[in-house]
C-alpha cells in the first residue's frame, strides 16, 4: 500500500513536470527559490556550481562528482547540498521518452536557522559528525506530499503566495526529521564545524576574485590551519585551493556563456592575472579550452545552456 501511494504521488509530479518542462533546461517557476530541470539524451553532462538547496528526483538517474568523490541518484530520492560546492554531472540513460526531471527548492537559511533553534528549543536536536556538502537518500511519503501539494500550487498564483512558504517550511521540517536532516542543521547551526567551514565557504563564494590566504581563512572562522584544511577536504572532497581554482573557473564560465565576455575578459573579470595560466587550467578542468568549450556549449542551445549553469 506504502508503495502505491509513493508511485501515485509520483505519476502526478511527472504529469506537472512534463507539463511545465516542454523542452529542455532549468526554469524558474512563479514561487520564489522553486525550479524544475529537464536534462535529455545530447544534454547529458554538465558543470556547475550547486547551491545549498534540496532536490527531488521525479524520474530518471544522475551523477555528481564533488572534489574525487562521487553520488548517483535517482528516481524518489532526495539530493541535500548542505553548502555551495563546485560539481560535475552527468545523466544516466536519459532520453526524449523517459527525461531526467528534478525538483529544486532553494534553502532560505533564514527560515531554515529560524526551524532550527525551535526544534532545538522543543525537543533538542542530537549532534552530528562533520557533513559532506551532499548527501543523498530517501525521504518519506509525508516529504513526498509536502512537494506535490508545493507544485499543485504552481496552476494557483493566488495561493501560491500565501501558502508556498508554508509548505517549503514544512519541506524543510521534515526532512531535517529525516536521517538526512544532520547535513541540514549542522550547516546551519550557530557553532560547530560544520557551521564554520559554511562561513568559509560563504565567504570564498562572495571573494572568488580575491587572492586567497588559506591561514587568514582559518583565522576569520577561528580555526587553526591544519584543523581548518582538513574539516575543509572533509565537507567538499577539496583543498581550500582547489576549491577556489573551481570557483574562479565555473564563473568563468557563466560569464562566456551568459554575458558573452571573451576568455581574456572573463580571465581578469574573476581574478587571473595570466590568460594563459587561465587558458590551461580551464582546459585541465573542462576538458577544452575556453573558446571551444563555449562554442560548443552555445551550439547546443539555450535551454541546455541554462541547465548546466543550475
Amino acid at each position: 500500500m506504502q508503495n502505491e501511494k509513493l508511485d501515485s504521488i509520483n505519476q502526478e509530479l511527472k504529469a506537472i513536470m512534463l507539463k511545465r518542462t516542454p523542452e529542455l533546461g532549468t526554469f524558474q517557476t512563479e514561487v520564489p527559490g522553486l525550479s524544475l530541470s529537464r536534462r535529455e539524451q545530447g544534454n547529458c553532462e554538465g558543470a556547475s556550481i550547486y547551491s545549498s538547496s534540496l532536490a527531488f528526483i521525479v524520474d530518471g538517474q544522475k551523477r555528481s562528482v564533488i572534489g574525487d568523490r562521487e553520488y548517483v541518484y535517482g528516481k524518489n530520492n532526495c539530493l541535500v547540498v548542505g553548502v555551495d560546492v563546485p560539481a560535475t554531472f552527468c545523466t544516466i540513460g536519459a532520453t526524449h521518452e523517459h527525461p531526467f526531471l528534478s525538483i529544486s527548492v532553494e534553502i532560505d537559511r533564514a527560515v531554515l536557522s529560524d526551524l532550527i533553534m525551535q526544534l532545538e528549543e522543543i525537543h533538542g536536536l542530537p549532534e552530528s559528525p562533520l557533513n559532506e556538502a551532499l548527501c543523498v537518500g530517501q525521504v518519506d511519503e509525508d516529504v513526498w506530499e509536502a512537494v506535490l501539494r508545493l507544485m499543485r500550487l504552481l496552476d494557483k498564483p493566488v495561493e501560491a503566495k500565501v501558502l508556498a512558504p508554508m509548505i517549503i517550511r514544512e519541506i524543510y521540517f521534515r526532512v531535517l526529521q529525516s536521517p538526512l536532516g544532520a547535513s541540514l542543521r549542522e550547516f546551519n547551526a550557530k557553532q560547530g564545524a560544520s557551521a564554520q567551514i559554511a562561513k568559509a565557504i560563504a565567504w570564498l563564494r562572495e571573494n572568488y576574485a580575491s587572492p586567497l590566504s588559506v591561514s587568514e581563512l582559518a583565522d576569520n572562522v577561528h580555526m587553526g590551519v591544519s584543523t581548518f584544511h582538513r574539516h575543509f577536504k572533509e565537507v567538499t572532497c577539496m583543498t581550500p585551493l582547489q576549491f577556489h581554482k573551481r570557483l574562479r573557473l565555473h564563473e568563468a564560465k557563466r560569464l562566456m556563456l551568459t554575458q558573452k565576455m571573451d576568455a581574456t575578459t572573463a580571465c581578469y573579470a574573476v581574478g587571473y592575472e595570466s590568460p594563459s595560466q587561465f587558458n590551461r587550467e580551464y582546459k585541465r578542468q573542462f576538458g577544452r579550452p575556453p573558446y571551444r568549450d563555449i562554442k560548443e556549449q552555445r551550439q547546443m542551445g539555450r535551454g541546455q545552456m541554462e541547465t548546466l549553469l543550475q
